[in-house]
């Protein structure tokens, strides 16, 4: 507004000089008994910008004719520095709301972030203060006892250790992920890293995994893609009745190396699909029908490792029937 203001003062100021020379011209071209003039000053009547001898007056319609001629100019610059005035304001409105959208999508993200990270490390805690103030008011606690709280209390600091050792994992790829190290990576020998990670947990429900790898070379950092590829499989372990099977495929698409890991658990709704890649998001399927260990955020880290490498991750899923979590990369 300030720069469409002060061009309108431009060119009402050179409206206003060319109006002058006009009747200027008039008055050097005339005979002065019809010369038009514009204002009284000091005893002279001056046409801008120059000035004749009192006897030369202008007729009053003339001089009404160009104040008139004046204003409606300047009432036509208001109008229009009104609409920009009203268009700019709209737009800028819109585009401001626009623009701090994803700012305020983060503020909400961030705020529950820490609440639900805050609940998530309240509860353990709370069970272990709980166990202790009561053992503490235990006047014959037997040592065997003692050793059970201790054993109950271990437990619960190492899911806090899980959890924040998820969180710092998430952090860091999200904040400097881009900065990743990266090299050769024969993705079938990371697959078979992964697997045995995650053979123990396959053994105690027992699950049988199973691979179709193919020699497939990628850039990028080995220890992000072995813990990648671990997180999918551990999420089909977890989400997998006992005895199932777990499929980990590895194949050239084009350009592309693709990563499949296929279930047989049970499943995830269509509506949830868009939000398990969100921080401490579980399914209600998983809360509903099978105990699983866990605060939600594999995914999310496997989802931040993806986005480091320039990749793409997407899933498929038919509730009751499983699930396949497809991994493209580029090669």
């Amino acid at each position: 507004m300030l720069v469409s203001g002060f061009f309108s003062l431009i060119v009402y100021r050179g409206f206003t000089k060319e109006l002058g020379r006009g009747f200027r011209f008039q008055a050097l071209h005339t005979a002065p008994e019809r010369r038009v003039v514009v204002q009284e000053r000091n005893g002279f009547f001056r046409i801008l910008p120059f000035m004749i001898y009192p006897d030369e007056i202008a007729p009053e319609e003339f001089v009404e004719i160009i104040n008139l001629a004046k204003r409606r100019f300047a009432l036509q610059l208001l109008i229009i520095n009104g609409g920009i005035l009203f268009l700019a304001g709209t737009a800028g409105y819109f585009l401001a709301g626009k623009t701090l959208q994803p700012i305020e999508v983060m503020v909400d993200e961030q705020k529950r972030f820490v609440a639900d990270a805050s609940h998530e490390l309240r509860t353990p805690l709370t069970s272990i203060k709980t166990e202790v103030e009561v053992a503490l008011r235990d006047k014959k606690l037997k040592l065997v006892d003692a050793k059970e709280l201790l054993k109950s209390n271990l437990t619960e600091i190492d899911k806090m250790k899980y959890f924040s050792d998820n969180l710092l994992a998430l952090s860091r790829y999200e904040a400097s992920g881009r900065d990743l190290s990266m090299e050769d990576v024969d993705l079938a020998e990371a697959v078979r890293q992964a697997i045995e990670r995650n053979a123990p947990q396959a053994r105690e429900k027992k699950i049988s995994i199973k691979e179709d790898l193919s020699a497939v070379t990628v850039k990028g950092n080995p220890q992000s893609l072995v813990e990648l590829i671990s997180i999918l499989i551990n999420n089909a372990i977890k989400y997998s009745p006992e005895g199932k099977e777990v499929r980990v495929s590895v194949r050239i698409k084009g350009k592309k190396a693709v990563i499949e890991v296929r279930d047989q658990g049970i499943g995830i709704s269509e509506k949830e699909i868009p939000h398990i890649f969100d921080r401490f998001y579980r399914a209600d399927s998983s809360r509903n029908k099978t105990i699983v260990d866990g605060y939600g955020l594999g995914l999310s880290i496997a989802k931040s490792i993806v986005d480091a490498h320039k990749g793409e991750i997407k899933v498929e899923s038919e509730v009751g029937k499983g699930s396949r979590f497809i991994v493209v990369l580029p090669r």
